[in-house]
């Protein structure tokens, strides 16, 4: 989205000067574009490490980076060299320097760092168990950030007396720039009795020994009010709200009415589609369409499937259309056209970006002998888009801002 484009983001971002050295450092699925862009804006001596993923392509003037590859959305033994790497040079800069930390989607899988005791093993089990257990991306990073040597302002810590200046480019819902990539360099909130609470309420399988170190209340998280937080500043850069307006103000002069339904959707994707299907219906049925007229409903936000079929093959995107088209049939509201897409360009666990589907798409899918409900049952939307040759792919797209979806009603003179 051009909203979020690093040329747009960075162009407000004011010269950075600085008595003493300053480390850039690219954090996620935005570090290239982002960095390649900011480096210009620093006017004093810089070097810099980014830390991006196997996907993305690294451009050719980064010469004073040290560049590192890492696995997402498991963490691997490249994602652990290159944290200890980074933590180590954090660790040398002093009070006339500056850490100037550039985050984004993908960093919490992209800085394994597990606590003393542990290793990268315990790290990797604990994210599949995130992963796979539907809660909200809020608890997820709570967890992430107790069990951590550089997540939860752990790395703002190892950098005092350095001053930080964090830019986010954020993929979490309601712009919190505290959750970004489990916030690195930023205080947390949470307490690790909240997250010890919500592994019971959200039912997570948590492994034994971590569950054991999280039980005995010793987890050491820089709080908000210490002095590796009081000389430091930070700025949101781009987010899922900030695109959401750049879209409605340009949809506006191409549909007869557009309804953002939220722009920080979250919760289960296959009942988020269903509320999103009754919203839409209740709309339509206080609304007559004339002919050319046309209604366009947005929603934003990054929603979480629960994985019933280890084997599955699909992302919350295509979860919420193959969703969103059973209720919509069930409705029988007319033609439409909807898509659904993760803003980096991947969902899930194929290559795809989403999906882009209308009103004969489950015709399409049952054409193949597929069963839509049975499907979706088996988190096997990627299935059943690629029976219908509704998928589309973007590759990695630089940047980071959470999910985007669309339904356009009456579109007959599209």
């Amino acid at each position: 989205m051009l909203a979020a484009s690093p040329e747009k983001c960075l162009a407000q971002i004011n010269p950075i000067r600085n008595s003493g050295q300053i480390l850039i450092v690219g954090i996620g699925k935005a570090a290239f574009p982002y960095c390649e862009l900011l480096q210009r804006k620093v006017k004093s001596n810089y070097n810099g490490i980014i830390i991006s993923t196997y996907k993305e392509h690294m451009p050719t003037n980064l010469d004073k980076f040290r560049i590192f590859y890492a696995s997402h959305p498991i963490p691997d033994e490249k994602g652990l060299f290159a944290a200890e790497y980074l933590m180590k040079e954090v660790a040398k800069l002093t009070s006339n320097d500056l850490l100037l930390f550039l985050i984004s989607g993908g960093g919490s899988a992209l800085l394994p760092a597990p606590p003393y005791g542990f290793k990268l093993e315990d790290e990797i089990i604990l994210n599949k168990s995130l992963l796979r257990c539907g809660a909200p991306i809020q608890v997820m990073n709570l967890i992430r950030k107790h069990f951590s040597r550089i997540k939860g302002g752990r790395l703002a810590r190892l950098a005092y007396p350095a001053k930080v200046l964090t830019l986010a480019v954020s993929d979490i819902p309601d712009d919190d720039i505290n959750q970004v990539a489990s916030g690195p360099t930023l205080a947390t909130s949470g307490t690790i009795q909240e997250a010890v609470s919500a592994i019971s309420q959200y039912k997570i399988d948590i492994p034994e020994n971590i569950l054991s170190y999280f039980n005995l209340g010793k987890v050491d998280t820089p709080k908000p009010e210490e002095a590796c937080f009081r000389s430091n500043s930070q700025e949101l850069l781009a987010s899922a709200s900030k695109c959401m307006k750049s879209v409605v103000n340009t949809a506006r002069f191409k549909f007869t009415r557009v309804i953002v339904i939220s722009d920080k959707s979250e919760g289960e994707a296959k009942n988020v589609a269903v509320e999103h299907a009754r919203i839409i219906k209740d709309h339509l049925s206080n609304y007559s369409l004339a002919s050319g007229e046309q209604v366009l409903f947005l929603s934003g936000g990054e929603t979480s499937v629960t994985i019933v079929n280890p084997q599955g093959k699909g992302g919350r995107n295509c979860e919420y259309l193959l969703s969103l088209a059973i209720e919509l049939e069930s409705h029988n509201l007319g033609p439409y056209a909807a898509i659904a897409a993760d803003t980096d360009g991947i969902d899930g666990t194929e290559q795809n970006a989403g999906a882009i589907i209308d009103h004969n798409t489950l015709s399409k899918i049952r054409a193949k002998n597929g069963s839509p409900k049975d499907l979706l049952a088996k988190n096997n939307s990627f299935l059943a888009f690629k029976a219908a040759h509704d998928l589309f792919y973007t590759g990695p797209t630089g940047t980071n801002i959470n999910d985007f979806r669309a339904v356009i009603f009456n579109i007959n003179n599209v």
